[in-house]
């Protein structure tokens, strides 16, 4: 095999990403059932609590709240004094207002300071002129008159209270003013009976006697204007009866547990994304192989093939370029035979390895796609079946098995007596163009040892003898998660293109394929993905009325085992002669365990 100067390593990683609000939307469409059913669950969720939850109603009193007008004691700045109405708001909530609230509405004043914590709410509005000085205080309850009647009991409750708390301090301004009055009649009665008994300090008693005089006339003065005090503390606006419920009506709180739940449904399908490890468009490939996707195939569906010996018909893949030329799947085999080709004509590739990165896919189908393709395009191909566990090559260009790679691998020959012309393909009739240029070889017997017989000198110089003799040779292998055939195979050949299934090929298989690749020194084309969308279900729809007019090709004489199918033949200067099997092989080949198929 010649050296191949290989290009700089396709960096899928290292391009710049922007946000793709496509890729939002594709999450949101694979993952639609689950946002749907949450967002029922939300829907049915608010229709519960909506219709099964009691009505609540809610009335509003307002307290518009005053100091004293005037006190004795401090008149002028009493009379422009504001309340502190953070304190009132507290005040209005407080126990004492409570239980005077309880009394009112003849309720238990344990069970009303419980249910006031949720139905009881002081609010204090704003004001854009001057500072407020009115409590908005509001009750709710489950029918129209009891929020009214627990608004105003409250308002009532709270008014009385702040009345009794100005009560108190006029009463206490009274007892200060009464003491002091007293105390100026004892000094006054002192005074007048010194003046009757001295005259030499006459002068000095009298403007004494005087001052008393004056403080007791103010403090009687006081004592006489306090009945006129304001001491209601304000005044209560009572509260109308509600006509509707409070709150959300049932209306908004459907539609609010619909987009709830709607939300919860997007942010746990894009969670559960971002968790979800499989391979679901080409550029997720690319990332994950570090290489870039040749090709966007359809699956192939499978059709009734041809049959042996009197046995039931079997399902084989179809090849959508045989048994639907015209469909968009052919049409996609085609562009990833150009890629292949042009990549092919750059790097000196002819031997390539069709390996599937996992069990979701089938390499052997690829593989049969892309030969058709090539020997359609004028080419040579040879197929080769190196899934020595189970290739379906044979199956899908209904040709025996009986012998093929394992018997050249172990006891040596010519390919050209084993490679096999096969005449059709999925099912249908090959064209005699694409057939002459095609060639097959059957995997053979299973062999005990599959990976020995792949991992030798016989399967470099097979590969060696068919690169000159044919202008492509493209391998099958079996998924590198279930054997290590493919690596075995991948250093040998001149590329591999690696097959992922859009869904089911997970993202750490396919970089665990690429660094199993790097480490046995293959040249990695790129990827090929199979996807479930659209094309696959117009290729299904495409390839079905073409087959199901058609009765299954029958299959040439089975009566002798060499006229199930012509050999290829080859100009004499095509033929290669077989280099020589190593020991090991050799040995196997005298006396090694060959399992024929039952």
């Amino acid at each position: 095999m010649t050296a191949l100067a290989l290009p700089e390593p396709y960096d899928a990683a290292a391009e710049p990403r922007t946000i793709d609000l496509r890729e939002y939307w594709l999450i949101v469409r694979r993952r639609w059932v689950l946002v749907v059913v949450i967002t029922m669950i939300g829907a049915i969720a608010g229709a519960g609590y909506a219709f099964t939850s009691a009505p609540s109603y809610a009335a509003t009193s307002t307290v518009v709240v005053t100091a004293l007008t005037q006190g004795p004691l401090n008149q002028t700045s009493q009379v422009n004094q504001q309340v502190n109405m953070s304190t009132e708001q507290a005040v209005a909530q407080s126990p004492p207002v409570i239980t005077r609230a309880a009394g009112i509405i003849n309720a238990q004043p344990a069970a009303l300071q419980a249910a006031a914590a949720n139905r009881l709410s002081v609010a204090v509005p704003a004001s854009t002129l001057t500072t407020s000085n009115v409590l908005q205080i509001t009750w709710n309850a489950a029918t129209p008159r009891a929020a009214q009647a627990g608004a105003d009991a409250f308002a009532t409750a709270y008014l009385s209270y702040r009345h009794r708390e100005l009560a108190g301090q006029i009463a206490g301004i009274e007892s200060v003013l009464n003491k002091q009055v007293a105390t100026l009649d004892r000094e006054i009665t002192h005074l007048t009976g010194e003046l009757g008994r001295t005259s030499s300090a006459h002068q000095s008693l009298a403007i004494r006697l005087n001052e008393l005089t004056g403080q007791a006339s103010t403090a009687d003065s006081q004592l006489a204007s306090l009945p006129t005090y304001n001491d209601s503390g304000g005044a209560v606006i009572g509260a109308a009866r509600p006509s509707t419920p409070s709150g959300l009506g049932h209306l908004a709180i459907l539609v609010l547990g619909t987009l709830l739940g709607l939300l919860i449904g997007l942010v746990v399908a894009a969670v559960r994304d971002a968790f979800d490890d499989r391979v679901r468009n080409p550029a997720q490939l690319e990332r994950a192989l570090g290489a870039p996707t040749l090709a966007v195939l359809p699956p192939a569906p499978d059709v009734p093939g041809g049959s042996r010996d009197g046995a039931q018909p079997r399902q084989v893949p179809a090849i959508s370029t045989a048994g639907s030329p015209d469909s968009r799947a052919a049409e996609a085999v085609r562009a990833l035979r150009a890629t292949l080709v042009a990549v092919a004509a750059r790097r000196s590739l002819r031997t390539i390895l069709v390996a599937a990165a996992d069990g979701s896919v089938s390499s052997s189908c690829i593989a049969a796609e892309l030969g058709v393709a090539l020997a359609e395009s004028g080419r040579r191909v040879l197929l080769v079946a190196a899934d020595m566990r189970g290739s379906a090559l044979p199956q899908i260009f209904d040709l025996p098995n009986t012998t093929g790679l394992s018997d050249l691998l172990v006891g040596g020959g010519d390919p050209e007596v084993l490679t096999r012309q096969p005449k059709q393909a999925g099912g249908v009739t090959l064209p005699g163009f694409i057939a002459k240029r095609l060639g097959v070889l059957p995997s053979g017997p299973q062999m005990v040892r599959a990976l020995s017989i792949l991992d030798s000198g016989a399967m470099v110089g097979l590969l060696q003898g068919q690169r000159e003799a044919y202008e492509f040779v493209v391998l099958d292998s079996p998924p590198v998660t279930v054997a290590a055939d493919a690596l075995a195979i991948a250093g040998r050949v001149d590329g591999v293109v690696v097959i992922a299934g859009a869904a089911r090929t997970s993202g750490r298989s396919v970089e665990d394929l690429r660094r199993r690749l790097d480490q046995v020194g293959a040249a990695l084309i790129g990827g090929v993905f199979i996807d479930m969308g659209k094309a696959g279900r117009h290729r299904q729809r495409s390839a079905g009325p073409q087959l199901a007019g058609r009765p299954p090709v029958a299959g040439p004489d089975r009566r002798a085992l060499g006229q199930a199918a012509a050999p290829v033949r080859r100009p004499p200067t095509a033929t290669r002669p077989m280099p020589a099997i190593p020991d090991d092989a050799a040995s196997r080949a005298a006396g090694g365990p060959v399992q024929r198929p039952m």
